[in-house]
């Protein structure tokens, strides 16, 4: 029967006799308890924060923020052996609207990082900022501030990134009637996809903003 068993598994009889050998089996035992620590070490970085990560993100945060060092191959195996799975990032459905987009224009950078004009209300500042919280939730901020103060001037969140989180921080800018800006002021950010929009920068000349 043991002969039949090996030949049918390809595996020699010396090879089946020594893998439940009294030896091999505390051999296992020992790797098992050792892979059981390496787990919850991995474990640790995985759920760092709520948010799960594959391995690359586990061997940094393991570097940052727990002073471990395991290499990559070694977290693959252990992610692999106890079936830790990072779940696939799904692709962001409106930036491929954005990107499909083809009326949307790059600007020209008035600013060249010169934040600090020494003028309130003449420097908007804008810009999307993500906020975790709970269990691995997620929230997007806008904000629009005064280059030279520093103030927030107006600012909106949402629970997803559409481009109505932009242009309603423009709306709460106008509604504003503390907000005092500068005969010259305009507004800069970055070159993503909300600002790039053709119905954002409608709404910047509509508040007269360069």
């Amino acid at each position: 029967m043991v002969s039949y068993l090996c030949e049918t598994a390809g595996v020699s009889r010396s090879g089946y006799y020594n893998y439940f050998s009294l030896r091999s089996k505390e051999q296992r035992e020992k790797r098992d308890s050792k892979d059981e620590v390496l787990k919850e070490n991995i474990l640790k970085a995985f759920n760092f924060k709520g948010r799960k990560k594959g391995a690359r993100q586990i061997k940094m945060t393991l570097e940052g923020q727990f002073n471990i060092i395991y290499n990559l191959k070694m977290i693959r195996r252990i992610m692999k052996k106890y079936n830790i799975v990072c779940p696939i990032r799904r692709a962001n459905p409106y930036k491929k609207m954005f990107k499909a987009t083809q009326e949307h224009s790059v600007l020209p950078n008035l600013l060249n990082r010169e934040f600090k004009q020494k003028v309130p209300g003449k420097v908007l500042l804008t810009d999307i900022t993500y906020l975790f919280f709970g269990k691995g939730q997620k929230a997007y901020l806008s904000t629009i501030k005064d280059g030279s103060t520093n103030e927030i001037l107006a600012y909106h969140v949402l629970d997803r990134i559409t481009l109505d989180l932009a242009t309603d921080t423009l709306v709460k800018l106008k509604k504003n009637q503390k907000v005092k800006l500068a005969k010259d002021a305009f507004i800069h950010s970055d070159q993503g996809g909300h600002y790039t929009s053709p119905i954002f920068q409608k709404h910047v000349k509509k508040l007269g903003l360069g």
